[in-house]
């Protein structure tokens, strides 16, 4: 029940193009209580969530259409808003800037994907 009390009514920014993963992820955020801000597949539509919703938290995957997303992670971290990337690749093929983000590897189970996302949010609750 304590984890129902730290996602319930969060803003959480889903960044997948892969549509299967964004509908596991986005049924995971929901089940938590949750507000499933996207999900978007595109970058740029992605760069407009990331700058003007009001978030608590943001799922990152690295490769998306029309680029990466690093640029929305650069914004999200200037606004303070704390996120999770989501990739295939190891740490060395992460931009140097985002190495030391919370990253969870591709394949990652809802398991550990909804333990991130409630360690993201209970940051928040300190």
């Amino acid at each position: 029940m304590a984890v129902q009390r730290i996602a319930e009514g969060r803003r959480v920014l889903v960044v997948e193009d892969e549509m299967t993963i964004a509908l596991m992820i986005e049924e995971m955020l929901l089940d938590l209580g949750a507000q499933v801000i996207g999900p978007e597949s595109r970058l740029d539509a992605a760069l407009r969530l990331a700058a003007e919703a009001t978030l608590d938290a943001a799922i990152l995957d690295v490769n998306i259409r029309g680029g990466n997303s690093y640029p929305v992670a650069d914004i999200l971290a200037e606004r303070g808003i704390p996120f999770v990337f989501c990739s295939g690749y190891n740490d060395w093929a992460l931009e140097e800037r985002h190495r030391d983000r919370p990253r969870l590897n591709k394949p990652y189970s809802l398991m550990e994907l909804e333990n991130k996302v409630i360690q993201l949010l209970s940051a928040l609750s300190n």
